[in-house]
């Protein structure tokens, strides 16, 4: 085997501020033979400075959509573009690590890989003040079971869900199955795209080695997905157990995973009826969905606030280690 090429696909939408930290980040990795940015009709001037940090790289490509399709569409336009042997996405507001492919590749035998994701609140600081345990050399190998398992997340400021994760993917088990995003979500389709791997048999090695530095926004946690993202995410996740030929194990967790999203979709839905004075509606919902009790009670009374640190592993040395038993 020869020495193996990535390529680097970045879905942009008005990501100014911090999408040339993005190219030069992968312009740096020695591995690296493309770092394709796809411009999803961003209102600033993301596509001229995504230009600017790659004019004098020929690996360095732009493409910019006609009107804005969401990550799904301008990340298979990034794989219909490519020519890599393995690709890896970078969100257009976080960056890598200096050679994270190399460290990566140290391992074989994957279909794809990721290593831990240190998120950091300093975008100046963004890829700084790393524990020194999470230089680990430990890896496992996950399968569908705990990665569905472990996408079920909670009310939490430290989210540990490992759809977060970026991994390296071999382009060769994409091209194979014909996988590729699903455009019908705006949310998760990382997790999904991954669920549909692990369906399918790849093999995917887990990294303690923080390789890749997200950027965490104080106000990002709070957000509110529409409810028809986490429909379509939802609609997705079943899927997958129509789709493959899942154990029981498998289809329990995919239910799980369903029923937490669904969970939420009701919690959305008696937000917005309350929010535009549909009260007998957003009563009625509550009453035949009684789990959605819990979360408003949250939100009411949300107790004592838990800092939310402003460095930190998405996958702590004892996560990991009871990821590995």
């Amino acid at each position: 085997m020869g020495v193996p090429t990535v390529g680097v696909i970045i879905a942009a939408y008005n990501a100014a501020p911090t999408i040339s930290r993005a190219v030069a980040s992968s312009l740096a990795q020695s591995l690296v033979c493309e770092v394709i940015v796809i411009d999803d009709c961003s209102s600033d001037d993301t596509a001229e400075l995504a230009a600017k940090a790659g004019q004098h790289d020929s690996r360095f490509s732009l493409i910019r959509q006609p009107f804005n399709q969401g990550p799904s569409a301008a990340r298979n336009r990034g794989l219909d573009h490519s020519k890599a042997d393995y690709f890896a996405v970078l969100d257009a507001d976080d960056m890598f690590m200096p050679e994270r492919f190399a460290h990566m590749f140290a391992q074989d035998g994957w279909d794809m890989c990721a290593d831990n994701i240190y998120f950091s609140m300093d975008p100046e600081n963004q890829d700084r003040s790393l524990d020194t345990h999470q230089q680990s050399e430990r890896s496992c190998v996950i399968d569908f079971e705990t990665f569905v398992d472990r996408n079920i997340g909670g009310r939490r400021s430290n989210r540990t869900e490992l759809g977060f994760l970026k991994p390296v993917v071999k382009r060769t088990f994409l091209d194979a199955h014909d996988l590729r995003f699903d455009e019908t979500c705006r949310l998760g389709e990382d997790f999904v795209l991954y669920a549909r791997m692990l369906a399918l048999g790849a093999r995917f090695t887990l990294l303690e080695h923080c390789g890749y530095a997200a950027l965490q926004r104080a106000d990002s946690l709070s957000s509110a997905h529409s409810v028809a993202h986490l429909r379509a995410m939802r609609d997705a996740s079943l899927a997958i157990g129509r789709d493959f030929d899942l154990t029981h194990a498998e289809r329990a967790a995919l239910e799980r995973h369903a029923q937490h999203l669904s969970e939420k979709i009701v919690y959305r839905e008696i937000l917005e009826l309350r929010r535009y004075g549909k009260l007998p509606k957003a009563l009625w919902q509550l009453g035949t969905h009684p789990s959605a009790i819990k979360a408003l009670l949250a939100d009411r009374f949300p107790g004592p606030q838990v800092p939310v640190p402003r460095h930190r592993p998405l996958i702590t040395s004892s996560q990991f280690g009871d990821l590995c038993r």
